[in-house]
């Protein structure tokens, strides 16, 4: 759980830092890629938690 919340939270802020100064030096094309890969490292940060609340409820 806790290398799952990790590696999703240095990967959407990675991702983030990325994109902006990929933004900055005015390359659309390749930030809204690296705006984009936000999405999966938020996908497992989600899965990680609803994985974690489902073994709680047991």
């Amino acid at each position: 759980m806790l290398v799952a919340r990790i590696a999703s939270v240095v990967g959407m802020a990675l991702s983030l830092a990325i994109g902006l100064l990929l933004l900055l030096g005015a390359l659309w094309i390749p930030s809204l890629i690296a705006f984009t890969l936000f999405a999966p490292a938020f996908g497992l940060m989600l899965f990680a938690e609803r994985l974690a609340a489902a073994s709680l409820d047991r």
